[in-house]
């Protein structure tokens, strides 16, 4: 399963993956960073995530209207991958809430599954009323959302 974070990060590419990197420990504290070649990565017994400079946000940033400008790529490789899914979910809260920017999911199968934009979380009605792909655990995003049909996007 492949995911793409999307965010907004005023500072330098350590600054982002110390963060996120402090957000999963919260609830996944066996996971470990390694950084080589100004990239850094994530990963525990079910996932792992690269984060790095990359300029491939703009068509992203243009689709989705969305002030973001790192794309951070995660890889679940768990065979039940609702626990990592949980675990993302929650990071993204706790990120968010030091950010306090936009942020996007996406999915390679589903497209987007959620946004964050002005501070609305905006969920694709599209993946709530078909978890035959995978059971997102929306319940563990905080805050109020809205629903909107987001199939197609990316």
């Amino acid at each position: 399963m492949e995911l793409a974070l999307y965010v907004f990060n005023k500072q330098d590419t350590k600054h982002l993956a110390t963060l996120l990197m402090s957000a999963i420990q919260s609830f996944s504290p066996e996971t470990r960073m390694k950084c080589k070649d100004d990239y850094y990565t994530l990963m525990n017994a079910t996932f792992s995530c690269i984060v790095q400079d990359d300029d491939s946000v703009s068509f992203t940033r243009e689709e989705l209207s969305l002030d973001i400008n790192y794309c951070i790529s995660i890889t679940i490789f768990s065979h039940l991958p609702e626990e990592a899914l949980r675990v993302i979910f929650q990071a993204v809260n706790k990120l968010t809430a030091q950010l306090d920017k936009d942020v996007a999911l996406t999915d390679s199968a589903s497209g987007v599954i959620f946004i964050r934009s002005n501070g609305q979380l905006i969920i694709n009605s599209h993946c709530r009323e078909n978890p035959d792909i995978y059971a997102w655990p929306f319940d563990a995003l905080e805050g109020d959302f809205i629903e909107k049909d987001m199939a197609g996007l990316l």
